[in-house]
């Protein structure tokens, strides 16, 4: 469901499991929520999801480059326990209380190593 809250912030309400079946529906949700958006904020509220796929959070990353790109705000809200875990990693989610350096850093390198090995 897409809502304006006010003038400045669009919200996206997403609800259920965004696993490989739900990405093109995401895709076209957030699309409309730009469209509506102009130059306000744009809200993916997550409060209700409890399971996030990959291909999900690629099309949420692409809707933060298009946030970007356009001058638009982005943010991804409400995600809770392992969507939040999930997102916390692709920065799309701030770090919870319980960052543990020791394992952060070895997915960073992880990550990085692994978006290397992609470029070449």
């Amino acid at each position: 469901m897409i809502s304006r809250e006010t003038d400045r912030v669009v919200r996206l309400r997403v609800i259920g499991r965004l696993d490989r079946a739900a990405h093109a529906e995401l895709r076209r949700s957030l699309r409309r929520a730009f469209d509506r958006a102009r130059n306000s904020r744009v809200v993916v509220d997550l409060t209700e999801v409890d399971a996030i796929g990959s291909e999900c959070i690629e099309v949420l990353l692409v809707g933060y480059t298009r946030a970007l790109r356009g001058g638009h705000g982005f943010e991804v809200s409400g995600a809770t326990g392992g969507v939040r875990q999930a997102l916390e990693v692709t920065g799309l989610c701030e770090r919870s209380a319980l960052y543990l350096p020791a394992v952060d850093d070895s997915l960073d390198a992880l990550l990085a190593s692994t978006a290397h090995d992609h470029q070449r």
